[in-house]
């Protein structure tokens, strides 16, 4: 009979590093919970839907998606490379820091494009930010084109292996970030990496933190673009998305994974230019057309 290990080295390295994620995630979300287990940081319910979504993400689209598309397509796409890479500390270095930007870009494209905020916005859908929150995502991730933002690594020579491998510790990393345990760090590290006060602003949905602080491990993406902001303590962020104020939570899986899309579908058929239509994909996720109902004419 196969170990564990044994089963674990016969799969994808990005694969394991997402298999280790969910009990680290458990780990860290019971260990949190009991830290402020007195206070409204949990909800119970919030914090089983997370897991079920994040449970659904690596069994559908890092399990299956990935290992049968991803992986062959990227396979496909670097028999037409640039060059090949030799690996060495530099060159590893040059792909984090190549993934992280793909990333960075990926991620602001998933908040500007409402195609692709109808997949991110499960993951800010939460109105709690600790531990449980790093591990609500979608599966739906791997079939709406997200790998493409990596391809270019790929092309320019690096195996598909080790680009999906540092893609996979980059999000590693990411789920340390989501808890309101820590405070602000010294201020270097808070310019320079992404830190639980960066992404406690990314999280928010006061209006001054909306759509800020998109890099996954480094901000200096975020610098050098605008899209940074620093955590106000006089303004305590209020977690959840835009869209939903005012409404009831939902904490079924099913709902929080379709849910964007659905209103989505919906405004693509209602009537008008086509143009209108098309661009309820491709806008922002918020853009409504001159003639919405209820808008008021300038």
């Amino acid at each position: 009979m196969r170990t564990i290990v044994e089963i674990l080295s016969g799969l994808p390295v990005s694969l394991t590093l997402m298999l280790i994620a969910l009990p680290l995630t458990l780990l860290l979300a019971a260990v949190e919970w009991w830290h402020f287990r007195n206070t409204d940081k949990f909800g119970l319910k919030d914090s089983l839907a997370s897991m079920a979504l994040g449970t659904s993400y690596i069994l559908v689209a890092e399990a299956i998606v990935v290992i049968a598309i991803v992986v062959p397509v990227f396979h496909w796409l670097y028999e037409y490379r640039v060059t090949t890479v030799t690996i060495s500390p530099l060159s590893i270095f040059v792909l984090f820091l190549l993934v992280d930007f793909c990333f960075y870009l990926f991620h602001l494209a998933a908040h500007r494009m409402r195609f692709l905020w109808g997949v991110h916005e499960v993951h800010h859908a939460s109105e709690y930010f600790n531990f449980t929150v790093a591990f609500r995502q979608s599966m739906l991730y791997a079939f709406i084109g997200v790998y493409a933002f990596f391809a270019p690594a790929v092309l320019l020579g690096y195996t598909p292996e080790w680009v999906l491998g540092i893609l996979a510790s980059n999000l590693l990393y990411q789920l340390l970030v989501h808890t309101q345990w820590v405070g602000r760090l010294p201020g270097p590290l808070e310019w320079i990496f992404n830190t639980p006060s960066n992404h406690r602003v990314h999280h928010a949905r006061n209006p001054r933190y909306v759509d800020r602080n998109m890099g996954g491990v480094l901000m200096i993406w975020d610098h050098l673009f605008g899209t940074y902001a620093a955590e106000d303590r006089a303004e305590e962020p209020e977690y959840g998305v835009v869209s939903q104020i005012g409404r009831p939570p939902s904490f079924s899986p099913i709902t929080l994974t379709f849910r964007e899309y659905r209103r989505m579908c919906a405004d693509v058929i209602r009537p008008g230019p086509f143009s209108h239509r098309l661009k309820h994909l491709w806008g922002p996720p918020n853009w409504e057309r001159p003639d919405a109902p209820g808008k008021k004419k300038s």
